[in-house]
């Protein structure tokens, strides 16, 4: 089993999103590889922390990685526009790795076409969304429908890096 984890990047990432599952990866003894839509550039953060992409979806082939963070802020909004990146989230998901998403995270699963008859969690703002990609949605900290991990909020985190950890360690 790969012990490569991909963790997205894109402009105005919540920083806290991005970082507190990153570092959880780390601590379970896998290796976390920051995916943006182009390696070797610098994103910052909603909160100013910069962050380097060290790869691009076509870096990695989806069965290098045993899963996929989608982090929320408003990134999700630029990660959706890239087609590299949605088909990349579709092909771990399709080759049984873990995919999870947290906050405005679970617009990137709509765009990658993974929820139909898939119990979800997400941001408010894209229950909607979510619920015409097929998802049954739910208002709860963390939600783990098979391989795909999905959270609310920040203040989610602890559940979601918990649930993240766990689904990882199953594969």
């Amino acid at each position: 089993m790969s012990k490569k984890v991909a963790v997205l990047v894109e402009e105005n990432v919540h920083d806290l999103e991005f970082w507190y599952p990153f570092y959880r990866i780390v601590e379970a003894g896998f290796e976390p590889v920051v995916v943006g839509p182009v390696a070797g550039k610098a994103y910052t953060g909603k909160l100013g922390t910069s962050i380097e992409a060290t790869a691009s979806p076509a870096d990695l082939s989806p069965s290098d990685v045993a899963g996929v963070v989608v982090p929320g802020g408003w990134a999700p909004d630029r990660l959706r526009t890239h087609k590299s990146i949605v088909d990349f989230v579709r092909e771990v998901s399709a080759s049984g790795g873990v995919v999870a998403a947290i906050c405005h995270g679970g617009s990137v699963l709509v765009s990658a076409g993974i929820l139909k008859g898939i119990k979800a969690t997400s941001y408010k703002s894209i229950r909607d969304d979510m619920v015409l990609a097929g998802a049954e949605w739910v208002d709860e900290p963390v939600v783990v429908s098979g391989k795909l991990v999905t959270s609310r909020t920040p203040s989610d985190l602890p559940a979601f890096g918990k649930a993240l950890v766990e689904a990882l360690e199953s594969k």
